[in-house]
């Protein structure tokens, strides 16, 4: 999985309050739809994800993620 690809999107989804509420409705198309193309992998993760948290807690929890760590995504 790309690392970059991954803190590409949680960057926008921090900083885009539209992009936020277009993956809240949509995760897959959203992410497609704003040119990021996942792997399998990247999709798993991405379905992995708890939308019905508040925008605050996913915000929190992606912002909040350890990305110089050696392992860790930022749904860990």
């Amino acid at each position: 999985m790309s690392e970059e690809i991954v803190k590409a999107i949680v960057d926008k989804y921090v900083a885009d309050e539209t992009f936020r509420a277009e993956v809240r409705a949509d995760p897959e198309g959203a992410i497609r739809s704003a040119g990021f193309d996942l792997d399998d992998e990247e999709r798993a993760l991405l379905k992995s994800i708890d939308f019905t948290q508040t925008d605050e807690q996913l915000s929190e929890r992606l912002a909040a993620s350890a990305w110089n760590s050696p392992i860790g995504t930022p749904w860990d």
